[in-house]
């Protein structure tokens, strides 16, 4: 089967993220013959190009590029991720902002041969914008068990997030302005932040305990959470967090709020906090002092979010498009 890759190009980040990597390992383990594109806003021709030459397209979320191969008579799959029915408008986030991305959207919504919700709670809010959420299948992201595993070295006190924040808002949104409160709550522990954050934001404003680490590839990351004893997810809005269960693969205490797909990735494994500092304050210190948790929370992910249950849903649901088609 000939699979057109589309995934959409994040600034800063100079290729796809973790779990849009093993996706295309994953296709290809099924035998299929991937072609990606990295859409930056500008490649029609290979989109067009990509899209009729294949026999399934695969979109990793809802925007330009998978409103444009929409129209080309391909069967499309794409995976909501989480920002596509979302309304976030103080965070600058979600396309039912406006009326054009809400258009394209409900294109996509429609016209899609099946719509992957890495999350329940993403469903919900389709149906809350268009009546139901389309040809729905509940197929959450699955985790590399092999690559993401601790080592047997001395934790540090290390609190971790990792974000894609390029602006003021997203900051707000990703919970980070919260991150920053409790490193300045906590001076005797080492807070790092992995990602992109704005320009403007200059280290000086840290605090010395802060630590941003910039844009990290997995063999980084992977570095950076065996070192920590916790990972930290504050959102106001998430779909199901990649880097809450890879952390906790790799032996982190997860420290997150009620949003979303967070407390499914969480479950009893770590600490859930309302998104004050008081609360988040607590659930880290608790969270440094459970090492008991460390084994928990990597059996917790290996057991709900396997590899090879999206590997065989995947093949599943692509099959049946192709053979429809």
């Amino acid at each position: 089967m000939k699979v057109f890759f589309l995934a959409i190009a994040s600034t800063g980040k100079p290729g796809m993220p973790t779990f849009q990597e093993d996706d295309v390992r994953l296709l290809r383990d099924l035998g299929h013959d991937v072609r990606i594109l990295v859409w930056h806003g500008r490649e029609y021709s290979e989109l067009i190009r990509g899209a009729r030459s294949a026999d399934v397209v695969f979109g990793w979320h809802i925007g330009r590029h998978t409103w444009l191969a929409s129209w080309l008579g391909r069967p499309l799959a794409c995976v909501v991720g989480g920002y596509e029915f979302a309304n976030l408008p103080e965070c600058d986030y979600g396309s039912m902002r406006s009326a054009r991305t809400r258009w394209m959207t409900k294109r996509v919504w429609k016209r899609a041969n099946a719509l992957l919700y890495v999350d329940p709670s993403l469903e919900d809010e389709a149906t809350k914008a268009f009546g139901h959420p389309g040809h729905a299948f509940y197929v959450p992201t699955g985790y590399d068990t092999e690559f993401w595993t601790p080592d047997a070295a001395e934790r540090e006190n290390i609190a971790v997030t990792v974000c894609h924040a390029p602006t003021q808002e997203r900051i707000r949104l990703k919970g980070v302005d919260l991150f920053f409160a409790a490193a300045k709550a906590n001076p005797e522990i080492e807070f790092h932040i992995a990602g992109e954050l704005p320009p403007q934001l200059k280290t000086s404003q840290f605090g010395s305990n802060v630590v941003a680490d910039g844009w990290l590839d997995r063999e980084g990351l992977r570095r950076l959470y065996r070192r920590a004893r916790v990972y930290c997810q504050f959102s106001l809005h998430e779909g199901l967090p990649n880097a809450v269960c890879e952390a906790m693969l790799c032996g982190c205490v997860p420290v997150g709020t009620r949003t979303n797909g967070i407390p499914k990735a969480i479950d009893d494994a770590g600490f859930l906090v309302e998104r004050d500092v008081i609360s988040i304050n607590e659930g880290i210190r608790g969270a440094l002092n459970r090492d008991d948790l460390r084994g928990r929370a990597r059996d917790h992910i290996t057991r709900t979010f396997p590899v090879e249950r999206r590997k065989r849903e995947l093949k599943e649901i692509l099959e049946k498009l192709v053979a429809s088609n």
